[in-house]
């Protein structure tokens, strides 16, 4: 299934506070559906854009700084390079601002919350209250920037009531949870809901009776072996695997678009539907896309475990990114598909990188215990 362009919003929204998008960004999608986010008040014109990736109906390059010139818009280099200037379109420059507020009154409309909607700082938002068969009732929360899932189990911790009520938190996209935390989640009755997994924009009608399914009913937890023989990290959260239950996963590696297996140290990268490619990592390496898989955020690649070990930042900039050509797929000059580069704008030797996978990328990260 192809991305919406709520998902794409919803994941933005997840990995940074205010996103802007550029209009170049969004025209992949049915024009109707941008036209309908701006006309229900969900994404708003923003300022011109003052630097942007070079837009893909130039011809290759860098970034673009925007200058206004009395020839109109034009794109000039930075001081890293020069080329001549190109002509711009206000398309190029366009950008789009998300509102939560109306994203927050669109989910409230749609499911019938009750209450008045409450700003708890700029991640968490109590939007509002579900009625439940005998009189009861959740609280519904909205969570935002959860990168790091020790902060989201904190929030949830902070918004668990003293006295026993079941709260739904919406969080954007899935939270790689491991079992311990699926589990103390579930004895606190907070149940976590996807916004990506059951929300397309046209369709804001959420299915409450899975969301709210208890732990004894058909979902339960995979019990974790007793003897551990390796952990499995996806999207869906960590697994402990005895032997078994891991020859039986790399039995599957073909059907992921990114498996690292840290028991082998072997990897296998696919784009699209086909065939994978294999590469061999050494072990500092796997220890660095680790490092990024794992942590969930932006850093720079000295700032990891693995690369703080390196003779200088120049050294563990030149580890990362060896292992990256192994197992992402290049998408342009600079970009990658799942490990997304930041760029510092006062100085390139700042610049960081972080595992931002697309919503439909699968991947597993295998370690030894």
């Amino acid at each position: 299934m192809s991305e919406s362009l709520l998902s794409f919003v919803l994941t933005r929204l997840d990995q940074i506070g205010s996103p802007v998008f550029l209009y170049r960004e969004l025209e992949r999608f049915p024009a109707g559906d941008l036209a309908a986010f701006v006309s229900e008040g969900l994404l708003r014109e923003a300022s011109k854009a003052t630097e942007i990736p070079r837009p893909a109906h130039l011809p290759a390059g860098g970034d673009l700084l925007v200058r206004q010139t009395s020839k109109g818009l034009e794109g000039v280099a930075d001081e890293d390079e020069y080329f001549t200037p190109i002509l711009l379109t206000e398309e190029d420059v366009r950008q789009y601002e998300v509102v939560v507020s109306k994203l927050v009154d669109r989910i409230r409309l749609a499911n019938e919350l009750k209450g008045v909607p409450v700003e708890n700082g700029k991640r968490l938002f109590l939007i509002g209250e579900r009625a439940l068969p005998g009189r009861q009732h959740a609280d519904v929360y909205l969570s935002l920037e959860n990168r790091d899932p020790a902060d989201f189990i904190s929030i949830c911790r902070k918004v668990h009531p003293t006295n026993p009520r079941p709260v739904v938190m919406l969080v954007p996209r899935p939270i790689p949870l491991s079992l311990e935390n699926v589990q103390l989640l579930r004895s606190w009755d907070v149940f976590v809901a996807p916004l990506t997994t059951h929300l397309n924009g046209k369709r804001w009608k959420l299915p409450w009776d899975e969301i709210l399914k208890k732990a004894g009913e058909p979902a339960t937890l995979e019990k974790a072996p007793q003897r551990v023989y390796c952990h499995a990290i996806a999207r869906e959260g960590t697994r402990s695997l005895d032997k078994a239950l891991y020859e039986k996963l790399v039995r599957t590696r073909n059907t992921y678009d990114m498996f690292l297996d840290g028991m082998t140290r072997e990897a296998s990268c696919r784009h699209g539907k086909g065939k994978p490619r294999t590469a061999k990592l050494t072990s500092r390496e796997f220890g660095i896309l680790g490092d990024y898989i794992q942590a969930g955020k932006a850093m720079r690649p000295f700032s990891t475990k693995t690369g703080s070990n390196s003779a200088s930042s120049e050294a563990a900039r030149r580890l990362f990114e060896e292992a990256r050509k192994k197992v992402d797929v290049k998408q342009g000059r600079y970009a990658y598909r799942a490990f997304r580069l930041l760029k510092d704008p006062t100085d390139p030797k700042l610049n960081s990188f972080e595992f931002r996978p697309p919503d439909e990328l699968k991947y597993c990260l295998i370690l030894s215990v």
